[in-house]
């Protein structure tokens, strides 16, 4: 294991946890998504874990960061039933027109819990779908179930990947290089994105 990482990182100790439920719940409850890699942020903490260069106990902090995901979720939902008042107020939006609040609410009705579940594994949708869950009005306790399904096993999922990867001895003796590859790995999508923004907005020849 680096001595300089072991150095950076194990001091942190439980205000480690802290920050990484503080990344879980602020994904989709601050819906900043767009800009907190949190599935990289789950898969690196658990490598770390495993590797003992950050001192957490496993499954304190697979239930906190479950926890966090899913109040992150609930607090996302509650922004879309504020949105959804005011549109059924008679407040206009331009991005929601009353015919569109109808489908988003009759694809709820008949994917709702599906969507809900599956969403915490696409990085953008983790974030949209619970508002979008809010403002059709889909069924508290509903959702509520399949939040906490969703971010439980979303939670799993990245950071019992983490650990096991970790866990590997290869990986704890080059524990800097399979971070690296991993931070790497993170912004690749968004660089792909950006590559096809620009050549969808350059002036063809």
């Amino acid at each position: 294991m680096n001595g300089l990482l072991h150095t950076v990182v194990a001091p942190l100790g439980p205000v480690a946890l802290l920050l990484l439920m503080g990344v879980a719940f602020a994904e989709t409850g601050l819906l900043v998504g767009f800009l907190l890699p949190a599935d990289t942020v789950l898969v690196t903490a658990g490598v770390l874990i495993a590797a003992g260069a950050l001192q957490l106990p496993v499954w304190l902090s697979l239930t906190a960061l479950s926890l966090a995901a899913a109040c992150g979720g609930q607090l996302a939902y509650l922004v879309g039933r504020r949105l959804s008042r005011g549109l059924t107020q008679g407040k206009e939006s331009r991005l929601i027109s009353p015919q569109r609040l109808e489908l988003a609410r009759s694809l709820f009705d008949r994917h709702g819990a599906k969507a809900v579940v599956l969403s915490r594994f696409v990085p953008l949708a983790r974030t949209l779908t619970p508002v979008l869950a809010g403002v059709a009005g889909m069924d508290r306790r509903r959702f509520l179930l399949h939040n906490v399904a969703g971010a439980t096993a979303w939670a799993a999922v990245m950071f019992g990947g983490g650990y096991w990867l970790g866990a590997l001895p290869a990986v704890s003796r080059h524990l800097d290089l399979i971070l690296l590859c991993i931070a790497g790995a993170s912004i690749l999508p968004g660089l792909a994105t950006l590559l096809r923004t620009r050549r969808a907005s350059a002036p063809s020849a």
